[in-house]
């Protein structure tokens, strides 16, 4: 019989293993006998399979189900160790000798005085106890392979097992093999889906002076598909993403990865939050059509959120059932009232806009899913994120460590919890500009008296040459005031020059002799990043520096 050893929690998603191996006691008791345990290879808690033949004295075995009937004349069978316990099956007994030939065993009559049992004295006391008198011995195997073993016991009053009895418990055991072996399967194709889903996820978030970020890794269960994003944008603002994409095992990883890459394929555009999730909506429906197996992605959920640190305001769109909370600096808790949204791919009416302050200091707690409406309040995360305002301290990771182990009804959300970071009013320098060709000349006298206020004349010739480039476009495209403004962030300067065109600046391949069209190659040359990034009122060109070290 097997010994006892130390006992350990099985992970949530080997608990199927357990489950089955209890159903399969449960079946055997009381039609074919009054107790039964059923006992697996630790291996198949990581979905490994065994290699055929026969089961290595080595490997381990664990407890997985027991299952006694109680008769009249007192209580049933006793297990020697509990669900859960690992073992050692001991040599030269029944047990071992059906893990060598994978051949089931008939005891009729056990002998209590038997050299196997008198070697492990608990397992025979209990045996002798309950007056077990009858074994089957089964190895659950799968085309050569053993998952386990399943022991049937007769006692009491029970007549001893026959042949016959043999058959029916060997048709029950390969039953139960084979659902075992199906299980063992789908753990190993979640494990592959966790390991893939790490490897995709950023290990690390990428510094941005906007905020301070945490995240949560997804719990094991039922959470492939779930991801995290902090994408930094154009002017010191990023960006952050929660999202969910629907299906199981890889392939709901598949498709999120295909999310993720459009997303972060998107994001440069400085797209509105709503414009994206409508581009991202395109994307599901067209991989749908073109593809049977993302049909299951339609469904998929997504929360998209744009801190801007220079005005202190966020912008956000949701689809599904991605939920947001936010946690004022005076403590306040509040959930903004996003406009709800079906999932993507499900609903085609336009995307709405949620625009909300987050004042420095602010917390940000974003979640792929969730509750909404009257029940966010009482959910069991905003209460702990209630808790978490009062008694933690600026660390977000604190505050992501306090609410990480509140419970969550259905699925495992991917969290992102996000402290919020301003500007000072000393590192943004804004002037408007007159739609007249003689505006460059001041817009380059202020850019460099401005540069100097801050100690980076190192930058001064490039800069200016920038700011009439883009100065110069600007008067020339459009109609109306021209704004321009200079960001000292942490590690860049940001020079953004807005007008009233929606017409976007378009890089030429001029001709040697031609004497124009060069502007924003020279700007490209000149700086690390360019972009346009359109407005309701029109839209800003910008290019950023890196500063010196």
């Amino acid at each position: 019989m097997p010994s006892r050893t130390a006992t350990v929690q099985a992970p949530v998603t080997s608990q199927k293993l357990f489950r089955a191996s209890q159903e399969l006691a449960e079946a055997a008791v009381p039609e074919l006998a009054d107790a039964s345990s059923v006992d697996v290879l630790e291996v198949l808690l990581r979905g490994d399979a065994p290699p055929p033949g026969p089961v290595d004295a080595d490997m381990r075995l664990r407890r997985a189900a027991f299952h006694s009937a109680h008769s009249a004349r007192g209580g049933g069978v006793r297990s020697p160790y509990a669900v859960g316990d690992v073992s050692r099956i001991p040599p030269a007994t029944p047990c071992r000798r059906s893990l060598i030939d994978l051949r089931p065993r008939l005891i009729r009559d056990l002998d209590h005085d038997s050299r196997w049992l008198a070697r492990y004295p608990t397992p025979a006391r209990l045996l002798r106890e309950a007056g077990a008198h009858s074994l089957i011995v089964l190895p659950l195997t799968v085309r050569g392979v053993a998952l386990g073993l399943a022991v049937l016991y007769r006692r009491a009053d029970s007549a001893p097992f026959e042949e016959e009895d043999l058959h029916a418990a060997a048709k029950l055991a390969d039953r139960a093999a084979r659902c075992l072996d199906t299980i063992r399967r789908h753990i190993q194709e979640h494990a592959l889906a966790r390991l893939l889903q790490r490897s995709l996820l950023p290990e690390v978030i990428p510094p941005v002076s906007a905020l301070d970020a945490a995240h949560g890794d997804a719990a094991a269960e039922g959470s492939a598909g779930q991801w995290f994003d902090v994408l930094p944008l154009s002017s010191a603002r990023v960006a952050l993403v929660v999202g969910r994409a629907e299906g199981k095992g890889v392939h709901a990883v598949t498709g999120m990865n295909r999310l993720r890459a459009s997303i972060t394929t998107l994001a440069p555009f400085d797209l509105r939050p709503d414009e994206l999730l409508a581009h991202l909506d395109d994307v599901v429906i067209r991989l749908a059509d073109q593809h049977p197996r993302d049909q299951k992605q339609i469904g998929a959920g997504c929360l998209y959120v744009v801190h801007d640190p220079v005005t202190g305001r966020c912008t956000a769109s949701r689809a599904g059932t991605a939920f947001l909370m936010t946690a004022q600096p005076d403590g306040t808790v509040s959930a903004p009232r996003l406009a709800s949204h079906q999932p993507l791919g499900v609903e085609s009416r336009p995307f709405e806009i949620t625009e909300f302050d987050a004042p420095p200091g602010s917390i940000l707690f974003l979640r792929s899913d969730g509750p909404d409406g009257p029940h966010a309040a009482l959910d069991p995360f905003t209460q702990q994120l209630r808790e978490a305002t009062t008694r933690c301290g600026p660390d977000v990771r604190e505050v992501l460590a306090h609410v990480a182990h509140a419970p969550s009804p259905g699925r495992d959300p991917a969290l992102l919890i996000a402290r919020t970071r301003a500007l000072e009013a000393g590192n943004v320098a804004t002037r408007n500009l007159l739609p007249d060709p003689a505006a460059v000349s001041v817009a380059r006298t202020w850019t460099s008296r401005q540069l100097a206020t801050w100690m980076l004349d190192e930058l001064a010739f490039t800069t200016t040459l920038v700011v009439s480039e883009l100065v110069t476009n600007a008067i020339r495209y459009s109609a109306g005031p021209v704004g321009l403004r200079l960001i000292r962030d942490e590690r860049t300067l940001i020079c953004e020059v807005s007008d009233s065109s929606s017409a976007g600046p378009r890089r030429c391949q001029p001709m040697v002799s031609d004497e124009g069209g060069r502007g924003l190659s020279i700007v490209t040359q000149l700086t690390q990043h360019q972009g346009t990034r359109f407005t309701d009122s029109g839209k800003t060109v910008w290019a950023e520096q890196s500063l010196p070290t």
